[in-house]
Parts: C-alpha cells; sequence; structure tokens
C-alpha cells in the first residue's frame, strides 16, 4: 500500500542523493497510477525528484523536470515492458516522453514544449 496512491510511496521519488527532498507533485503520480493500472505491470522508479546538485551529477539539463517533483523515470528490463509503459502512458495522455535502452521518461511539465518524444 502507498501512501501517495494504492501503489506508489513519497519515498520512492525521493532524490538518489540521500538529501530528501521529495516534493513530486501528487497529479503526476495520480496519472503514473493510472498507467500503472492499465499496463498490469509493478513500475520501479529509476529517478523521480532531483536536487540541483544530483540532477547535475547525473547529467540532467538545468531546466529537468525532475527538479520540480513532474517526473519520473521508469525502469523497464524489456521491449515488452517498455511497450507496455509506453502504451499506457499515451492512453493516459502523457504528452512528454523520452525513451532510453532501460527506462522511459514521463512528465507533466507544462512549461516546456509539448507534446515531445525524444530518446536518450
Amino acid at each position: 500500500m502507498g501512501d501517495l496512491t494504492k501503489d506508489f510511496d513519497r519515498s520512492e521519488f525521493a532524490c538518489r542523493c540521500g538529501c530528501g527532498y521529495d516534493a513530486i507533485d501528487l497529479t503526476f503520480v495520480e496519472k503514473l497510477q493510472v498507467v500503472r493500472d492499465i499496463s498490469g505491470a509493478a513500475l520501479y522508479i529509476n529517478s523521480g525528484c532531483r536536487c540541483v546538485k544530483y540532477n547535475a551529477e547525473v547529467g540532467g539539463v538545468p531546466h529537468s523536470s525532475h527538479l520540480r517533483g513532474l517526473a519520473a523515470d521508469i525502469s523497464t528490463r524489456d521491449g515488452e515492458l517498455r511497450f507496455k509503459v509506453l502504451d499506457a502512458a499515451f492512453k493516459v495522455g502523457f504528452k512528454r516522453i523520452g525513451i532510453g535502452s532501460s527506462f522511459v521518461h514521463l512528465d507533466i511539465d507544462s512549461e516546456l514544449p509539448f507534446p515531445r518524444l525524444w530518446t536518450y
């Protein structure tokens, strides 16, 4: 049981550097919960919120949506899971999606251009 939605805990979105930054946007998490429900897959969050220092360490862009708690990178161990996550994300209405070899980035940052689809 999650403390944000039925499946997601705030701790899953906390900055990985250990600083405690965890100001994830609840609207974003609720949309992510629907992605989880539609895909039927447990989703592991590689990266949610990031502090400025950690964002720079991992090569994030200075205007990253992770800095404002509006994004998450979801681990996708294989092409089947990547497809399920992407299919569900489109159905839910995500308009900013990045595709990496082992993760999918989803965000709801209205301050950045959308719709956008990119690869890493």
